[in-house]
């Protein structure tokens, strides 16, 4: 019980319950040309609300996980049916 009520246990829970959090506001995608920097991505996903993050690969380039601040606009972006940025369709999946 005590290690329950301990700091380092706190932090861990508060921790986890934000990731948890962020992933019910991210979206995984891929499909975008290479190149494509962070700030196009966040610009093409404002249209469904604000974007907190974008975090791309950076050594390949394949995939960017863009986390919205409200998961209302994570279900916006998923109930489209399909997205194009630059000629090219994206993939997009929850995270």
């Amino acid at each position: 019980a005590e290690h329950l009520r301990g700091k380092k246990h706190q932090r861990l829970r508060a921790l986890r319950a934000e990731r948890r959090a962020q992933e019910q506001r991210s979206l995984f995608v891929t499909g975008f040309a290479r190149g494509t920097s962070d700030v196009e991505l966040a610009d093409y996903f404002r249209t469904y609300g604000d974007v907190a993050t974008v975090v791309m690969d950076k050594e390949k380039g394949a995939y960017a996980i863009v986390e919205l601040r409200e998961a209302a606009g994570r279900e916006r972006a998923l109930a489209e049916p399909r997205h194009h940025l630059d000629g090219h369709r994206l993939r997009v999946r929850p995270r």
